[in-house]
């Protein structure tokens, strides 16, 4: 993957804990060297309100010296190949030089779009606790709640993705904040007036009015979401299509109508 895509390191991540069973990892090697590569993580998505077992394709790699050989088809096949059944759901996020390759596999593109709303927040006396990542408790806290944590909505997403997420905040500069109130954890960034809410990690739905002036550290015009909102805020509108995350699904049914966008930290 380093000789790929240059900014990618998984050392980090896996040292801390982030490389679980869910994870696994099909390869062509020549020597003692991987030449080609896909990661599979084993996934519960939500779509139309139902949970369903499927999985995530990513880190889809070849060395520059090994291209042209069909070395990834062989991979896709062996991955699709090895699903608990032909048509278990399977999802995955391509950067832009490949959008042809992947209809070859039965996958179809969905377009995402991005949310965001006028507000007017100032920030609370006391901040929501932080949460470190270098940290050990830190880090066990976010993955408890993760795990008995709700669909960030119910039209489509993912839940229990405490790997995937992890995986950004090993990478991304953004805050973590638990809610303490409310048994919650969000990641947040901030710049000139604009709060991003990248993910929210919650049991079951609150007031989230309530949190965000506790998540800020100056006043806030507008918040962007990393994810639909849905009920969690009714004024957030579409602004557009989002044309850096091109999604593709296979063996599940169309996401519901309407503009949709899935978790941005549950993407590998």
């Amino acid at each position: 993957m380093e000789s790929v895509f240059q900014d990618v390191d998984f050392r980090l991540w896996s040292a801390r804990g982030g490389w679980t069973p869910d994870y696994e990892v099909f390869a062509f090697t020549e020597g003692p060297e991987i030449v080609a590569s896909i990661g599979r993580t084993r996934m519960r998505l939500v779509t139309g309100g139902e949970a369903v077992a499927g999985w995530q394709l990513g880190a889809v790699s070849t060395r520059a010296s090994h291209r042209g050989r069909g070395l990834s088809r062989r991979l896709m096949e062996a991955v699709l190949a090895e699903l608990v059944r032909p048509d278990q759901p399977v999802i995955l996020f391509a950067n832009p030089r490949v959008l042809d390759f992947y209809p070859r596999f039965g996958f179809r593109p969905v377009e995402q779009h991005l949310f965001a709303a006028e507000t007017g927040i100032t920030p609370a006396a006391a901040p929501a606790p932080a949460l470190d990542i270098g940290r050990a408790e830190d880090r066990a806290r976010i993955a408890a709640v993760a795990a008995r944590a709700a669909p960030v909505n119910r039209r489509f997403a993912a839940t229990d993705y405490c790997s995937i997420l992890l995986w950004h905040l090993c990478d991304r500069p953004m805050r973590v904040r638990h809610l303490d109130a409310f048994d919650a954890v969000a990641v947040v960034s901030e710049e000139a007036g604009r709060l991003t809410l990248h993910d929210l990690q919650a049991p079951r739905p609150f007031p989230l009015t309530e949190a965000l002036p506790s998540l800020v550290t100056g006043p806030v015009r507008e918040i962007a979401f990393g994810f639909e909102p849905g009920d969690w805020w009714l004024e957030a509108r579409p602004t557009g299509r989002d044309a850096h995350s091109h999604l593709f699904v296979r063996g599940m049914p169309a996401p519901p109508a309407g503009p949709i966008r899935f978790p941005d930290l549950a993407q590998t």
